[in-house]
Formats: structure tokens, C-alpha cells, sequence
């Protein structure tokens, strides 16, 4: 009876052994060393390709600004190069009148002071009218070049974008597969660690595990959207300004010219449009994943 006592106890003695030497095991430094390899400096790179994003959405704001604004002085333009072939008839009239109507004149020169005076009248305003067309002229030239830049510059910043969303996206891949390749050990260090050592453990694994791919899916497809019609934006911009410049510059009023110049400038404005919803798109993506970034990088701190 005591030899089977002295068993019992054995048993038990050597239970409490192995279970000690069970809780040695915890693997919480190795665990979290893994985990703040692959899920930290997430959210510094977000951080910067956001502050791209929102460069783009003020120059792409900027550029639809400056084509509308090139559209509206174009047409302000056409609308007095009209009131200019308006007058321009009406004196023609006047210097071509019959000799009856002429004859007409004479015979009230009252009328016939009038007239002279409407004529001269016409002729300041026709001056002013040419003047003020030729300025407007200018200001769309001036608005579609300024297009044209920030077509350039949105085109780079979207290249970029799209570059380094790429590179941000295999990080955020890498700190998920970490995750989800280590859920048996952090599971593993509720029985074999300290109760805040596992829960550390669980805490990193639970926000960094919210951040997703996906939403630098839509950063890549965007900006490469946005890329394409800026790119688009500056053969129009560049077109629009050539022509405006042209138009601008001849003595007669090319109606043809300023016509396609306005044209261009309205596609440019559409383009811009366009690029500054995209870029709008693009940066609350990147914001959705700022948020859990944080979260994650906080969680890891704390280990």
C-alpha cells in the first residue's frame, strides 16, 4: 500500500514537473518580435502616399478651376467678338448709305449730326470691345497653360501613387500572413505566458488584422484612372492653349479658332473634374486604412 502511495505521488510530482517546465515555454518575446517586424512602418507609409493624395486633389482642383475658368473667358470672349460683327455691320451701313439716304441726311442735319456721332460712338466702342476681347483672350491662354501644369503634376503624383500603393499593399499582405501563420502560438500563450502577455498577443493580432488589401486595390485602380486622364488632360490642355495663343494673336477674329479653343477648354475641365473625384476616391481609401494602421502600430507599442 505505501509503494502504491509512493507511485501516486510520483505521478503527480512528475505532473507538476512537466507543467512547470510547459510554462517555460511561452513564447511571447519570440511571437511579438515576429509580429513587430511585419507590422510595423505600416502606417508612416500611409501617411506619406496620403499626403500625396491630398496634393493631387488640390492640384487637380486647381486645374478644373483654370479650364473652367479658360471656358467661361472664351465664351465671354465670343460674345463680344459678336457685338463687334454686330457694330462692325452697322457702321458699314452707315458709310455705305445711298444717295437718296444720304441726300435724306442732308436734309436734316440734326439726323445727320446724329448719325455722325452714333458712328463715332460705335467706333469707341468697337476699340474697347477689341480690347477687352483680346484680354479675355489672354486670360484663357494664361488659364489653360496653368491646365496644363497641373495636368503634369497630377500625372506624377498618380504614377506615384499607384508605385508605392503597390509597395504598401505587399506590407499589408506580409503583417496579415504573419498573423494568421501565428494564431496557434498566440492562442498557445493563454496557457503558457502571462494573462497581459497573451492579451497583448491578441490585441496586436485583432487591429492589425482589420487592415485590408483591399482598400489599396482601389488606391492602385484609381490612381491609375486618375494617371490616364491626366494624361489626357494635357494633350487637350497643351491643344487649348496653342490655340487659344494663335487665335489670340491673329489681327481678325478667327471665329473657327476660338471656337476649338473653347472646346478644348471644356474637355480639359471635364478631365480635371474627373482626375478630382478620383483623387477624392483614392484618399478615403487611404484613410480607412490610416485609421486601422494606427491602431495596429499602437498595439504593437505596447509589447
Amino acid at each position: 500500500m505505501v509503494k502504491l502511495y509512493r507511485n501516486i505521488f510520483l505521478f503527480f510530482a512528475l505532473m507538476c514537473v512537466g507543467c512547470g517546465a510547459h510554462a517555460g515555454d511561452c513564447t511571447y518575446q519570440w511571437t511579438a518580435s515576429v509580429l513587430r517586424d511585419a507590422c510595423s512602418g505600416i502606417s508612416k507609409e500611409l501617411r506619406d502616399i496620403k499626403t500625396k493624395g491630398t496634393a493631387n486633389v488640390i492640384v487637380s482642383a486647381v486645374g478644373t478651376g483654370a479650364a473652367g475658368g479658360a471656358l467661361y473667358a472664351g465664351i465671354k470672349k465670343s460674345n463680344i467678338d459678336k457685338k463687334i460683327a454686330e457694330l462692325e455691320k452697322q457702321m458699314t451701313d452707315i458709310k455705305n448709305m445711298s444717295d437718296a439716304d444720304f441726300i435724306k441726311f442732308l436734309k436734316n442735319m440734326a439726323a445727320f449730326e446724329e448719325a455722325r456721332e452714333q458712328y463715332k460712338g460705335m467706333c469707341a466702342q468697337k476699340r474697347q470691345l477689341q480690347a477687352k476681347s483680346k484680354e479675355l483672350g489672354n486670360w484663357r491662354t494664361g488659364l489653360m497653360a496653368g491646365n496644363t501644369a497641373t495636368a503634369v503634376a497630377g500625372t506624377i503624383i498618380s504614377n506615384k501613387n499607384q508605385q508605392e500603393s503597390g509597395n504598401i499593399l505587399a506590407m499589408i499582405q506580409k503583417c496579415l500572413d504573419t498573423i494568421d501563420q501565428n494564431k496557434q502560438q498566440i492562442g498557445q500563450a493563454q496557457f503558457d505566458c502571462n494573462p497581459s502577455e497573451y492579451q497583448q498577443l491578441q490585441d496586436v493580432a485583432n487591429k492589425c488584422g482589420k487592415m485590408t488589401t483591399a482598400h489599396m486595390e482601389k488606391v492602385s485602380k484609381n490612381s491609375n484612372t486618375t494617371k490616364i486622364v491626366s494624361a489626357v488632360n494635357i494633350g487637350t490642355g497643351l491643344a487649348g492653349t496653342i490655340t487659344s495663343a494663335v487665335a489670340n494673336s491673329q489681327k481678325q477674329n478667327n471665329k473657327k479658332m476660338d471656337t476649338a479653343a473653347n472646346v478644348l477648354a471644356g474637355t480639359s475641365a471635364v478631365a480635371s473634374g474627373t482626375s478630382t473625384v478620383f483623387n477624392a476616391i483614392t484618399l478615403k481609401a487611404i484613410n480607412e486604412n490610416i485609421k486601422n494602421a494606427t491602431a495596429c502600430e499602437e498595439a504593437i507599442s505596447a509589447l
